[in-house]
């Protein structure tokens, strides 16, 4: 048999498609891993704008008053 012919492997190859499937799944899972990195992120810096949000607001409430106590 032809060394070349055993290593000429079509599509329907099962052993090609398994590595094709192998390689696919590889790259799914890091980019799953990086989105799941990114999104802790995207979690931490969402908390820290809720947090910023009710700073300002009670900064800016105290300000209206002094301004109103001010008659302004």
């Amino acid at each position: 048999m032809d060394c070349r012919a055993a290593e000429d492997r079509g599509e329907l190859d099962l052993t090609k498609q398994i590595e094709n499937l192998t390689t696919e799944l590889k790259s799914v899972k890091d980019l799953e891993e990086s989105h799941r990195k990114l999104n802790g992120k995207l979690q931490q810096d969402l908390a820290e704008c809720k947090r910023d949000n009710v700073i300002l607001s009670h900064d800016n409430a105290t300000l209206l008053n002094r301004l109103r106590d001010a008659g302004l």
